[in-house]
Order: C-alpha cells, then structure tokens, then sequence
C-alpha cells in the first residue's frame, strides 16, 4: 500500500502542519486522509490509525509512525540527501537542537494562543486583550525564548530561514507557532514580525494556509470561527 498520511483539520490542527510540511521535505509521495478534530466521532477515529490517539501519523512500510519529529528522522534516514535537515553537518545539528526544543517546549504558547489559521483576534466584543492574551500562564516567557532562538539563527546563519537560505524542518517546526502571532494580531520586536512574516510566505506555509481556506469554505466558516 502507498504511504497514508493521517492530519487534522488544517485550520487548527498545528501538529499536522508540521508532519506533512517533513513528508514534503522528505520527498515522500503520499495519500492524506483527514480528521475533523473535536466531534463526537474524532477519538475513535484517530485512535484507529495512531496509538497516541493524536496527528499526524504516518503509515508506511509496515509501520505507523505518530509523531512529527519521528517522521522527519525516519525521512532523513530514508533519503539523507532530502530538505529535512542541512547538509552542512554543524548547521544540522543546530537545526537539530532547534526542532527538538520546540517539539518538546512551549505548551504555555500552545495552549495560551491556540491555532486558528482563518480566525483573526478580536472578533467580537468582549474577548481577551492582546496584552491579557501575552499575559497568560508561560506565554511572554516563551515568546521571549522563541525570539531569542530566531534572532540566534540568523545571526549564525545569515537567515532568512533558521539554518541559512534553505527551509529545513526546523522551520516547519516553528511554522504553526509563527502563525498564532498573526492570529491574534500580536506585535512582537520589527526583527521577530520579520521572522514570522518570511515563515508564513514561505512556499509550504503558503500552500497549507490555502488548504485551510478551503476547508473553511468547506466546514463553515461559523465552525471555524468558533474554534479557539
């Protein structure tokens, strides 16, 4: 059977983002079956294809794999030659280091500033300032930590992207977390809004904020907006 790649909705589904962004990268062809998050039906459903009960998971060879930075190990693996990580190998481990700590830290920003590719902040009255959002338990700190980490990399590398002129899988890592900033209208340092903004033009980002869009238009946009 041919490679199945397992996602959520593209509108809010951040971890899919990123798994499909490494199946791009890693050159690997796939058919993509998608899961509408938070209905009555979603958990038996991503249970049925990933033992976590979570997206993205790869089916392949046998195998499943359920968690992004696995697929993007095992694509590398696959084929070192491929956009996954840098050939330079001192620009590979730091890419490295890089999609590890995002892929293990920042919860705090995940769940303070949730995903909505579609949604724009304020939509109605009465929602949280964007200084009460900043406010939230763990998100100016990781902010602040995710500003210093891009800041670092381009002045190693030269930018614009985190390991130099090539979009590698650090990138796609930090993708989904550049866009909660546009979301909800944030304003962070003119170097950071320069940072976030070459991420979400990037041709990738570009290519899933136009899937998200359709399955807006697809669902109801009155759904989509009333996702977190």
């Amino acid at each position: 059977m041919p490679p199945t790649l397992h996602l959520g909705s593209a509108w809010s589904s951040s971890w899919s983002i990123v798994g499909w962004m490494a199946c791009r990268l890693g050159g690997l062809p796939v058919t993509e079956n998608r899961i509408f998050l938070s209905r009555p039906d979603s958990p038996p459903k991503l249970k049925a294809v990933s033992p976590s009960g979570r997206v993205p998971a790869l089916h392949v060879d046998g195998m499943v794999l359920w968690d992004s930075l696995a697929i993007a190990e095992w694509l590398w693996e696959r084929d070192p030659s491929c956009a996954i990580w840098p050939k330079d190998p001192a620009r590979r481990a730091y890419a490295r280091c890089v999609a590890a700590e995002v892929h293990s830290h920042f919860d705090d920003v995940r769940n303070g500033l949730p995903m909505n590719l579609i949604k724009r902040w304020p939509i109605r009255d009465g929602l949280p300032s964007n200084v009460k959002l900043m406010a939230r338990p763990g998100v100016r700190a990781g902010t602040e930590r995710m500003e210093a980490m891009w800041r670092d990399a381009r002045a190693r590398h030269g930018g614009p992207y985190i390991a130099g002129e090539e979009f590698c899988f650090a990138d796609a890592a930090f993708a989904p977390m550049c866009s909660r900033y546009v979301t909800y209208g944030i304003e962070l340092a003119p170097d950071s809004m320069d940072f976030i903004a070459t991420q979400m033009e990037s041709p990738l980002m570009r290519e899933w904020r136009a899937r998200a869009e359709r399955e807006a238009d697809e669902v109801g946009r009155d759904i989509v907006m009333a996702s977190p």
